[in-house]
């Protein structure tokens, strides 16, 4: 998107302005700079970038305008000086920062809020599974075994409630977790709207354009105004004009711009109605993007809470609630009771810091809904890896093949440290969700951490974040 703008900039005031623009190309090229390096470092403040860019801008013209008279580095210092007052663009520039500091800075915070949201939720499976917890799973999935009492299997609410006991720590999450998925779900809804990127970064030349003809207007009031403020200002010796395409000196001194060509003949509508139907289709491609999105992360609303019933809503692990009586209740074969006492949380840093950071994140993506602020610097590269399209600053080929680290996967020990890519089920926003009970053919190939991981949808955020930089 950056670079479509670019150009059609480039080529707009090419054809516009001619050598006048071609002379201060830089500062237009620096000023697209500066938009990109907001965009993906996160280290330059988009209201000075503007200020910086339209003060630069409005001493070229100034010079330029006044192309007959000498300066020095003083009186260039009183013209900047006055600019406020003088308002030589109009209200161009207060109103183009204001679009893209609102668009800017959700669409950045939207992105940047998924890949890291994603790397701090990947480091969920890392969280080891205390002794207690392999206990119970030995029992549950194990003890009925040998003594030949498996009946149908182990009872569907007594599965749910060994592995809401093992996970009690992970479901710590939950809350601060669905405030982050609601504060996503708002600020995709401004860029949508009055936010959307496309539509403040692709009239950029249009835009533009308009202050620099705001100034043409008032040029000579402009002029009248700063000398009566800096000083009278000396004349040069006339010289010939090395911004026309006429050989004859031009004895004016008056700034000629071409005027802007709107319409045109057949081609040129032809080559416009093109550029409307990519631009169109651009706009279409990010739209879709953030709706898809949408409803990803809507999915993983009460993700932690309901993990127990997606893990223990297969055949191979558990009976179906129909079988209530003729399964392993962790004693024999028959009904099973929830026990009154439910084992606490216990504090963790690493639950902690997970929590501080999605809540964090959120914060963040509440300032951008409402237009604020927002500074996420990048002072190093991310620590996770997108797919194709680059979750961070630095873009990836592919993960689509994760890289597997060497270790076992057993469902005694409860080991973490391989991670397995998986295909992502679905999951509902009940508190317990009706789901098709599943089954495979080894009754091991489930084992918790392997569990976590599968249903571990936030983890599409990752490429999905990528993408969103991508278009831009």
């Amino acid at each position: 998107m950056m670079n479509n703008s670019k150009r059609e900039f480039h080529e707009m005031f090419e054809r516009t302005y001619g050598k006048i623009y071609l002379d201060n190309a830089e500062v237009f090229s620096d000023f697209f700079n500066e938009l990109e390096t907001y965009y993906k470092k996160g280290t330059v403040r988009l209201a000075d970038t503007m200020d910086t860019f339209f003060g630069i801008l409005y001493q070229r013209m100034f010079t330029v305008i006044n192309s007959q008279y000498n300066f020095d580095e003083t009186y260039i210092a009183c013209v900047n000086n006055h600019m406020q007052e003088v308002k030589p663009f109009g209200d161009v520039p207060h109103k183009l920062t204001q679009q893209l500091k609102r668009a800017f800075v959700a669409t950045r915070t939207f992105y940047k809020s998924l890949t890291r949201a994603a790397e701090a939720i990947r480091e969920a499976p890392s969280l080891h599974m205390d002794e207690d917890c392999a206990r119970q799973l030995t029992l549950m999935q194990v003890c009925g075994v040998c003594r030949g009492e498996t009946g149908a299997g182990s009872c569907s609410q007594y599965c749910i409630d060994t592995i809401a006991s093992c996970m009690r720590n992970h479901i710590q999450l939950s809350d601060s977790w669905d405030n982050f998925v609601a504060a996503i779900d708002k600020v995709a809804d401004r860029l949508t709207g009055p936010y959307n990127v496309d539509s403040v970064v692709e009239p950029l030349n249009i835009k533009i354009s308009e202050a620099i003809m705001n100034f043409q207007e008032v040029g000579a009031e402009v002029s009248q105004k700063i000398q009566q403020k800096c000083g009278t200002l000396g004349l040069k010796r006339p010289s010939r004009s090395a911004g026309y395409d006429s050989e004859e000196d031009n004895t004016s001194m008056e700034l000629k711009f071409e005027t802007m060509k709107m319409g045109g003949g057949g081609k040129n509508r032809k080559h416009k109605k093109v550029q409307e139907r990519v631009e169109q289709q651009q706009h279409l491609t990010l739209e879709k993007l953030i709706e898809d999105i949408k409803i990803k992360i809507k999915t993983t609303k009460q993700f932690w809470v309901q993990l127990p019933y997606q893990y223990c809503n297969n055949d191979n692990i558990s009976a179906g609630p129909s079988d209530d009586g003729n399964c392993w209740n962790g004693t024999t074969i028959g009904s099973y009771n929830s026990p009154t006492f439910k084992a606490e949380p216990t504090e963790t840093p690493q639950i902690s810091g997970q929590i501080h950071i999605l809540n964090g994140l959120t914060e963040k993506l509440r300032k951008a809904y409402h237009g604020q602020d927002v500074e996420i610097i990048d002072d190093s590269e991310e620590t996770f890896e997108g797919s194709g399209s680059g979750s961070g600053d630095e873009e990836n080929e592919d993960t689509s093949e994760e890289t597997k680290p060497e270790g076992g996967d057993d469902d005694l020990t409860i080991d973490i440290h391989r991670i397995e890519e998986v295909s992502l089920p679905p999951v509902t926003s009940t508190f317990r969700p009706e789901v098709v009970r599943t089954s495979s053919a080894n009754v091991n190939s489930m084992s918790l951490t392997r569990a976590l991981i599968q249903f571990l949808l936030p983890m599409v955020m990752v490429w999905f974040g990528g993408a969103i930089k991508d278009l831009l």
